[in-house]
């Protein structure tokens, strides 16, 4: 393993040494057989480089002393090299931080894990977007062997689930990636990214204003630590990062068992996690989500090479074979047998190996007000999502949708027929008045009111309410065909109804005003013959306009789209 800072994981070496050392001394109090035998680690410093990590297992190897087993793996690029090798010297290989899907037991047949590989987290992310019915992702990969690794593997299961996957390699800047999306109109985003570059993808999300609460994030592997806290690579403050990853998913392996149950070591879960950020505090280390593993791991050694050396004691005493030396192969093989017996409980959950990969829960989680809270689990062993709906959190009413859709927007029929019988209503009053103006035409009171220009106010405000009908039928209500021939019928309806019951106003007003204004009686006041030639001229104006609106550009049906668009804010 590196000794020294790993790009992205930080000194991970330093941060699950108290851990074994915490293993190490729980072994020295057990019973016999396992308290007969000690375990003793000799450290090569691969320095996440493969030239230097095969050179110095090569040393240690050449010089001594003699090794059993290879405990560790934490680069992807180092361990695959070294796993691989290792079958010359017949040594079985335990990792407890190689998460890489590549590293499968048929290529490598020595090589086993004890950590969840990301094989199976992915199976977790497909099955979560199984259950909401996600049909169409985006994947943002940072361009490293890790997460590339773990998005090829990603790719063939969404294939295989017969998921739409968008595929893009996170640019320098993610404005470019974001826009990308929306314009392929992709909601769902898997994020296969480290935490410095979460910081400046989440703050574009932000300066792309109406993205928050647009796009779901799901991120394979979860993001370690409080990494919004740290906002000096980006022009986003905490509370900005906070709101833009509101709602965000996580899909990662359980550091520790959440079954408070004693184990192997006789620790529970939580008296081992005690113990072990004692020692961190007293170290000044940051923790590792792979120290359970790691602790879990040493045990899973003592009990394999403590089975194959009473064994092969057993056999020395007892078979008929036993002054036959035991080589190297027949150990390895006898260490691969163990290794997949081993069952037993550990602070990590029950541990034992299945085609060598570690079988274990993965922990689904949702980042809800700055808090990360856990939603459910995904067993590997039965390949069961459990969701805990009333824990979970969307920033919409519902779970958001995997594309856009398209909603029709039609006129409300409740709300149509409310005005259509307001209208009528109206419409009926103005018969009512029609009629009872007719009816006592003769009376004085209604012959100096001008009662043909009463007629025409009437008709006029009739047709201009008539005019309410056809506004509310739409498409919903009327084939197209229909729907084009009414544009310009309500149009005219509403103008000349306007221009009739305007002009007749204006006119009778103008009368009344002429009359009070003419103190010398013997003027002929204005007769009802000139009041009809201000409301022709009117309605000639308005007819007019009307027909050449017709001929030049006729009313045409068509069907409008709105869509969201998106905009990058400097700053």
């Amino acid at each position: 393993m590196p000794l020294t800072n790993n790009p992205g994981q930080g000194n991970l070496t330093a941060s699950v040494f108290p851990a074994v050392e915490l293993a190490l001394a729980d072994l020295r109090r057990q019973q016999p057989p396992l308290r007969n035998y000690e375990i003793n680690f000799h450290i090569v410093d691969t320095q996440c480089d493969t030239a230097k990590g095969l050179k110095a297992l090569f040393d240690a190897i050449c010089f001594g002393p003699k090794y059993l087993m290879v405990f560790g793996g934490v680069c992807p690029s180092v361990t695959s090299v070294i796993a691989k090798s290792l079958q010359g010297w017949n040594l079985v290989q335990l990792s407890f931080a190689a998460t890489t899907p590549v590293l499968d037991k048929k290529t490598y047949p020595n090589f086993f894990r004890m950590v969840t590989s990301d094989y199976r987290v992915n199976q977790a992310v497909v099955k979560i977007l199984q259950h909401y019915r996600w049909r169409r992702v985006g994947t943002l990969v940072q361009d490293i062997q890790k997460f590339s690794e773990i998005s090829s593997d990603l790719s063939m299961q969404l294939k295989k689930a017969d998921v739409f996957a968008v595929t893009q390699t996170l640019s320098p800047d993610p404005c470019v990636n974001l826009k990308k999306f929306q314009d392929l109109d992709v909601t769902i985003i898997i994020g296969l990214f480290d935490e410095n570059s979460a910081s400046k993808v989440f703050c574009s999300v932000l300066k792309l204003n109406i993205l928050v609460g647009r796009f779901q994030w799901i991120f394979p592997g979860g993001l370690q630590g409080k990494w919004w806290e740290d906002a000096n690579s980006s022009r986003c403050t905490t509370d900005d990062l906070q709101t833009a990853m509101e709602g965000l998913i996580t899909v990662d392996v359980t550091p520790l068992s959440n079954r408070q149950k004693t184990g192997i070591s006789g620790r529970t879960p939580q008296e081992y996690l005690e113990a072990y950020n004692r020692e961190l505090l007293r170290r000044e280390l940051d923790s590792s989500k792979f120290h359970g593993f790691a602790y879990d791991g040493v045990w899973v050694m003592a009990k394999v090479l403590t089975n194959v050396i009473e064994s092969i004691r057993h056999r020395e005493r007892y078979d008929m074979f036993r002054n036959n030396t035991v080589t190297d192969k027949e150990i390895g093989e006898m260490v691969r047998d163990s290794m997949d017996k081993i069952s037993f409980e550990g602070v990590t959950g029950h541990v034992y190996f299945r085609h060598g990969e570690r079988m274990g829960p993965i922990k689904i989680s949702q980042y809800i007000e700055g808090h990360e809270v856990e939603i459910g689990e995904y067993i590997t062993e039965a390949e069961v999502l459990n969701l805990l709906h009333h824990l979970i959190r969307f920033q919409g009413v519902e779970p958001p949708k995997d594309r856009t859709q398209s909603k029709r927007w039609d006129i409300s029929l409740s709300l149509y027929i409310t005005l259509s019988v307001t209208t009528g209503l109206a419409m009926l009053t103005g018969v009512f008045f029609l009629f009872f103006h007719l009816k006592h035409r003769n009376h004085w009171v209604i012959k100096r009111s001008t009662p043909l220009m009463n007629y025409l106010i009437l008709l006029g405000t009739m047709l201009s309410l008539s005019s309410v009908f056809l506004y509310g039928l739409d498409g919903s209500l009327v084939s197209d065909k229909v729907f084009e021939t009414l544009c310009p019928i309500r149009t005219w309806t509403l103008s000349v109804g306007y221009d009739i019951t305007l002009g007749a106003l204006l006119a009778k007003t103008w009368r009344a005003w002429k009359t009070a204004m003419n103190m010398d009686k013997k003027k002929k006041i204005i007769n009802n013959y000139q009041l009809q030639i201000i409301i022709g001229g009117m309605l000639l104006i308005d007819v007019c306009l009307l027909i050449h609106w017709q001929i030049l550009d006729p009313l045409r049906r068509t069907v409008e789209e709105f869509r969201l668009e998106l905009w990058c804010v400097s700053g």
